[in-house]
C-alpha cells in the first residue's frame, strides 16, 4: 500500500509541473550565435618548448594559429594576445589582423622581454591565444572575467585554445664540463672547496672521476626535460690503496631519489652513489658539485 501512496504522490507533482510549465509563461531562448572555434598549437620541429631562464633572449618559439572547423565560416580577423603570469588586467597584441588560416608567427625572448617592460626570469609564464572577431563581435581570449569566448566552447576534443611558453632551468650540456667545486662529498675522497673536473660526452651525458686507483669516468645520464640524473652501474677504479686493498675492482650505481639531479640556474650536480665490490657493499654516499 505505501507503494501506491507514493506512485501517487509523483503522479500528482508530474500532473502539477505539466500544468504549470506553459511556453509562454517563459523568456523566449535568445538566438545562438554561431561561433568560429580558433586552434593555436606550438611547432614542435625548429623551435623552442620552454623559455631557457638562463639566456632568454635566445628563445625563439613558433606556433600555428588556426579554425578547428576548416570547413565552416572562418573567423573575420584574429588578434594574437599574451599574458603574463595569469594577469589578465594586461593583455599585449603579437599581431594583429590575422585573416589567413593557418598562420605561423615566431615570437622571441627580447620580443616577449619588451611586450611586457621586464627581463624575463625564472618561473615566467606567457600564455598566448587569440581574440576572435566574428560577425562584428570581438571575443576575448583572455577576459577580466567568465571563460573566453563562452562557456564549454573549448571542451571540444582535439581543441587547442591557448599555448604557454614557461621560463625553466633548462638543461645546457656545454655548462656540465670544466672544474667544479665541491660542496660536500659523503664519500669522503673530496674535500669542500675541491675542484672537480666535469666531461661533457654528449647533449645527455657528461662523466666525473673520483680518487680511486687506476680511476676511470663515472658516466652520468641526464634527463633533459625532468632534470633528473642517473648512472648506471659500472667499475670506477681498481679500489683504494694500492696492492694492500683486497676487494678488486670497485663500482657505483645511483640510488634513485631526491638527491639525483641537476639544477642547471645555480650549476649544481647531485648524486647518491651506492658504492660496491664483490664482497658486498660500502653504502651510499652524495656528492654536490657546483659551477664556480
Amino acid at each position: 500500500m505505501k507503494r501506491i501512496i507514493i506512485s501517487c504522490s509523483y503522479l500528482f507533482t508530474a500532473a502539477m509541473l505539466f500544468t504549470a510549465c506553459r511556453k509562454s509563461d517563459n523568456p523566449k531562448l535568445p538566438a545562438l550565435t554561431r561561433f568560429p572555434l580558433p586552434v593555436v598549437t606550438k611547432v614542435t620541429t625548429g623551435a623552442d618548448q620552454v623559455i631557457s631562464a638562463q639566456s632568454p633572449a635566445a628563445f625563439t618559439g613558433k606556433f600555428t594559429v588556426d579554425m578547428f572547423f576548416k570547413n565552416d565560416v572562418p573567423a573575420q580577423k584574429l588578434d594574437v594576445v599574451a599574458i603574463k603570469n595569469g594577469n589578465k588586467a594586461v593583455v599585449k597584441t603579437i599581431q594583429a589582423n590575422v585573416t589567413t588560416y593557418p598562420s605561423t608567427i615566431t615570437i622571441t625572448g627580447t620580443q616577449l622581454a619588451t611586450l611586457f617592460g621586464s627581463p624575463i626570469v625564472l618561473g615566467d609564464k606567457f600564455d598566448i591565444s587569440v581574440d576572435v572577431t566574428a560577425g562584428g563581435v570581438k571575443y576575448e581570449a583572455f577576459p577580466l572575467t567568465g571563460a573566453p569566448y563562452a562557456s564549454g566552447v573549448a571542451s571540444q576534443p582535439g581543441s587547442s585554445t591557448f599555448i604557454r611558453y614557461e621560463a625553466v632551468c633548462q638543461y645546457n650540456p656545454s655548462q656540465y664540463q670544466g672544474n667544479f667545486v665541491v660542496v660536500s662529498d659523503d664519500w669522503a675522497d673530496y674535500s669542500p672547496g675541491d675542484n672537480v673536473p666535469l666531461t661533457m660526452i654528449d647533449a645527455t651525458h657528461f662523466s666525473f672521476k673520483y680518487l680511486a686507483d687506476n680511476a676511470q669516468p663515472i658516466i652520468v645520464t641526464v634527463n633533459p626535460v625532468t632534470n633528473a640524473v642517473s648512472v648506471a652501474k659500472q667499475v670506477y677504479g681498481s679500489g683504494y690503496g694500492g696492492a694492500s686493498w683486497p676487494y678488486g675492482n670497485i663500482s657505483c650505481e645511483s640510488v634513485p631519489g631526491v638527491d639525483d639531479f641537476v639544477a642547471p640556474c645555480s650549476g649544481i650536480f647531485s648524486v647518491r652513489l651506492k658504492h660496491t665490490v664483490a664482497a658486498g657493499s660500502f653504502g651510499e654516499a652524495v656528492i654536490v658539485l657546483q659551477k664556480p
